[in-house]
Parts: C-alpha cells; structure tokens; sequence
C-alpha cells in the first residue's frame, strides 16, 4: 500500500462522497442539531490512489480566561471503512500537528470529540479541556455538548480555565 498526503483548499465532489458517503450519521452528531464552520484547508491521505482519510483544519482566535490565543481546529477527521484499524488517520492527525506547529506557528490544536474517542486523541497526546468550551449557535453561546481536546504547542496551561470560542464549532 503506497501513501501519500496531499493538501488542498477543497474537496472534490468524487473525493466527499468516497469520504463521508459511505453511511449515515458517520460522526455520531447528528442529534445534537449543531451548526458547524467549515474548514479552511485539508489533508488527505491517498491510499492506492484512493481518498482514504481525511482531516480539516482552520486557524481562529479562541479567548482563554479573556486572553487571545491562536489555534488550529480540527475537525471532520475520518477514514472509509476498509481502511479503518491501520494507523492512517494517526498518520494524518501527526502530519496536522506538525502543519499546525510549523506552518502556521499556531499555540494549540483545539478539537470536538466524541466521548468514545477520547482515548484515541489521548494516546496521540491531546489532553481534554476539563473546563466548559463555550461555542456560538444560531440562537445563541451555549456550551459545547461535546468533549474538547487540546493538543498544547507550547507551555500554556489553560485546560481547566473558560475557554469561548466565538465561533461555530469545526
């Protein structure tokens, strides 16, 4: 199996139906009802020439205890189901981390995370924000339902301080 990352602006109608067409409900958040931003730029990881996997980030200012910082949300991360137990969407979140670091010289990553998932980001060195994230909705700022993670680039402690968002959630 040969892979290969590419990164784009966009996805293909082909590339989004081989993503996420594959089932219903695939990241379990439907019955939240949330609004969710869409993402700047993609990473997908090619396997046999395929679209196997997928992650989206964009770059926001969050607010921490009132304090600016600048992250690298990740969201929509998948891999089809042939291709799921091999280690790809690892693969493709440590090449996101170090695009966000790196490139964008950004302070953390920040992700949305499924209560199921939470060991899978942990083992990858995310650390759960234990303090409520507050996130914006049509009707208002409500705090997220969902668990969020913090993947810190620097020595900023802020897990258990307010975190808003002032934004959708990705």
């Amino acid at each position: 199996m040969v892979a290969v990352i590419r990164q784009v602006n966009s996805l293909t109608n082909p590339e989004k139906q081989r993503l996420f067409g594959w089932g219903e409900n695939i990241f379990g958040v439907e019955t939240l009802n949330l609004s969710w931003r869409s993402k700047d730029l993609h990473f997908l990881l090619y396997s046999d020439g395929e679209p196997t996997s997928h992650v989206g980030i964009l770059k926001h200012v969050i607010t921490v205890d009132g304090e600016s910082i600048t992250v690298g949300g990740i969201g929509g991360v998948v891999t089809v189901p042939t291709a799921q137990k091999k280690g790809l969407a690892r693969q493709l979140m440590q090449h996101t981390a170090e695009f966000l670091e790196h490139e964008w010289k950004v302070a953390a990553g920040l992700l949305f995370c499924l209560p199921e998932m939470l060991a899978y980001y942990e083992a990858l060195g995310w650390q759960r924000v234990e303090s409520p994230v507050l996130i914006e909705q049509p009707e208002g700022k409500l705090a997220s339902p969902l668990p969020v993670m913090v993947l810190p680039f620097h020595t900023e402690e802020w897990l258990n301080r307010r975190v808003e968002l002032h934004s959708l959630p990705w």
